[in-house]
């Protein structure tokens, strides 16, 4: 049950609950031994040994990523099973948790079929897991880019909605001209014009606000960069990064063809007195404001108010 636990907990990435289990489970096997077989109380102190010694073995099998978990599972259930009577069978006699009569071949034999019943149930649970996990992902992610998509966006409003806009920042990019470059090179080197601008658009904002960002794909060659807790400046420099990344390393076509991919953006921050739609909006007419008056450009929201007014348009996110 340790071992299937320390799994179970890994891939629902709280890890630090399978060490609690690996831990665990021999302290109470120590204390129900201790207590139904009347050894030595220093016995009680094997689980310390035996804890280690689990939690170094399920280190050294869970990166063993070529076996599937029940086949894992079972090699470490039948290592770690053999180990402890044959220790306590050389260990001075103080230290014996048990009787050697308790390691009989039937009770081994029962515990280990026992054991691998387990593991196959587990291993389907685990499948199931799975299956859902990838479900809920293809639900909440852009098939194309990996990026989240659309449906992420609008939750992640709904949530931020309920909460200040302060210091909340939301950032559009559209990359210029790309129906010119489908009607041009046909819409499968469009697709990979949008897989080449997601991996620097990812990279580039990983690399400047880590998990404090999140980007979405909204659709079509629009994009999305929500980021709480940095200023507009450093917006700034983020896409100016990206923009200098995509000078220098043009897209080549599959007819060998170079494109300089450029892209359009608006930035918008939130205050005490905005909701997080307000912000959005405010994006969307910088961005419409940079597509109509400089391609390539990134225009700040809080800097239209000292130009033309003709920016207005509807929101139809």
């Amino acid at each position: 049950m340790a071992i299937l636990s320390f799994y179970l907990s890994s891939y629902m990435r709280e890890k630090y609950l399978g060490y609690i289990m690996l831990v665990l489970a021999p302290l109470f096997d120590n204390f129900f031994l201790y207590t139904i077989n009347d050894i030595p109380a220093v016995a009680m102190f094997n689980f310390a040994w035996e804890g280690a010694l689990l939690i170094i073995v399920c280190e050294i099998f869970i990166r063993i990523e070529a076996l599937p978990l029940i086949y894992r599972c079972t090699l470490e259930f039948l290592i770690v099973n053999q180990i402890p009577p044959l220790v306590y069978f050389v260990l001075p006699g103080k230290y014996h948790a048990m009787s050697a009569t308790y390691f009989t071949f039937a009770s081994i034999i029962d515990v280990t079929l026992g054991t691998l019943l387990m593991f196959a149930v587990a291993n389907v649970y685990v499948n199931f897991l799975t299956k859902q996990y990838e479900e809920l992902r293809m639900a909440r992610y852009d098939g194309l880019t990996n990026l989240l998509n659309y449906d992420s966006f609008h939750s992640h409003m709904n949530e931020l909605s309920q909460k200040s806009s302060k210091h909340q920042i939301i950032c559009i990019l559209d990359i210029d001209d790309f129906k010119k470059l489908n009607d041009t090179y046909g819409h499968l080197e469009g697709n990979d014009v949008l897989v080449y601008f997601t991996k620097r658009l990812f990279a580039e904002v990983k690399a400047h606000f880590g998990e404090l960002a999140s980007v979405y794909r909204f659709g079509g060659e629009e994009f999305c960069v929500s980021v709480h807790g940095v200023t507009v400046e450093d917006c700034l420099e983020m896409t100016d990064k990206l923009a200098e990344e995509l000078r220098t390393k043009d897209y080549v076509t599959a007819t060998g063809d170079k494109i300089t991919v450029t892209f359009s953006g608006g930035i918008a921050l939130g205050c005490d007195k905005k909701d997080i739609k307000t912000v959005l909006r405010e994006a969307d007419k910088a961005l419409y404001y940079s597509k109509r008056h400089k391609k390539g450009s990134v225009t700040c929201a809080k800097d239209l108010e000292k130009k033309s007014t003709d920016t207005d348009m509807p929101l139809s996110y």
